[in-house]
């Protein structure tokens, strides 16, 4: 008995695992700690403090591999939501069928049922992704289907994102398709993404399209971000996120975008192996819209344990014939 464990406590060891705790300041200026993360294995648990004191989880995420092999993977993926006395609120299973294509794409069939309240899981969602590759351009394909009111599963969305272009310089165009009125399918959204990478910056613009006055699709909002690495290892990100609508004022789809936030992201390793990383926000004030204010930081988060990722694993050399 003594030795079971024991074996079962070493393999605990083995597992990566890290604590991630986020803090932010109140109107008082006093220092509050968030829902905390703990991840170990293919487990990822959020908690938080209930109103007697009391660290309940929030949300519980648990990946097992089911079939790993040459021609794909499966993974059984469950999703557990507690109320806030930390009693089971929602259970949810997703079946994810990963298969590789002769062609260097791939094929990911998610099938996810919920729990009812007397624990019996429904089906109710699937969802079909198909990659195809054909040299530096891969499109994706994504069908969803959710049940009717009859029982049988209808498509409800489909999404097409094509990308073009190699890892260091790629544009991406996603555009989303919804029911109309008529019972076919209308593109509701698009999203474009460039992104480049040139030593340590990388750079990405990403344009988000919707529907205006008029149904057609026109530019909403726009976000550009910039990561560089400082000589001592911290690593930066500004975003701006642009718009015709700043807080508190009328939308005017005439206008010039402007710069409706500042984000700034700095995350940094230290020697022990933590990462903290703080955000930082600056927004326009509500006399002037056209100029930000001052850099206000939001929050601090610092994970500790296994919080690097794994270092890319060599692609395997092809073989002889």
């Amino acid at each position: 008995m003594k030795l079971l464990l024991l074996l079962g406590f070493s393999a605990l060891l083995v597992w990566p695992q890290s604590l991630t705790n986020t803090y932010s300041a109140d109107i008082n200026g006093r220092r509050v700690e968030a829902p905390s993360f703990t991840s170990a294995g293919g487990e990822r648990t959020e908690r938080f403090q209930s109103i007697n004191g009391r660290q309940v989880p929030l949300e519980q995420i648990v990946d097992r591999v089911v079939r790993e092999d040459a021609n794909g993977k499966v993974t059984e993926r469950t999703l557990r939501k507690f109320d806030p006395t930390g009693r089971l609120a929602l259970s949810e299973r997703t079946l994810i069928e990963e298969t590789k294509l002769p062609s260097g794409g791939s094929s990911v069939r998610e099938t996810t049922s919920r729990a009812d309240v007397n624990g019996t899981f429904h089906e109710a969602e699937r969802r079909t992704t198909e990659t195809r590759v054909n040299g530096s351009t891969s499109t994706a394909n994504t069908v969803t289907e959710r049940p009717t009111l009859n029982g049988a599963f209808e498509t409800i969305e489909k999404r097409s994102a094509i990308t073009e272009g190699p890892a260091a310089s790629q544009r991406t165009t996603e555009s989303v398709y919804r029911r109309d009125g008529a019972g076919g399918f209308q593109e509701a959204l698009r999203y474009v993404k460039t992104s480049s990478k040139v030593n340590d910056t990388i750079t990405e613009s990403t344009a988000n399209y919707e529907p205006g006055v008029t149904g057609q699709l026109q530019l909403a909002s726009q976000t550009d971000s910039t990561s560089t690495k400082r000589p001592d290892g911290t690593e930066v990100t500004q975003t701006n996120t642009f718009a015709q609508t700043v807080v508190g004022r009328l939308q005017d789809t005439t206008a010039p975008m402007r710069v409706k936030e500042q984000d700034i992201v700095e995350r940094r390793a230290n020697p022990d192996g933590s990462v903290v990383e703080t955000f930082s926000v600056r927004r326009p004030t509500m006399s002037d819209p056209n100029r930000l204010g001052e850099l206000q930081k939001i929050s601090e988060t610092v994970c500790k344990g296994k919080c690097q990722p794994e270092p890319a694993k060599p692609a395997p050399a092809p073989a002889k014939p």
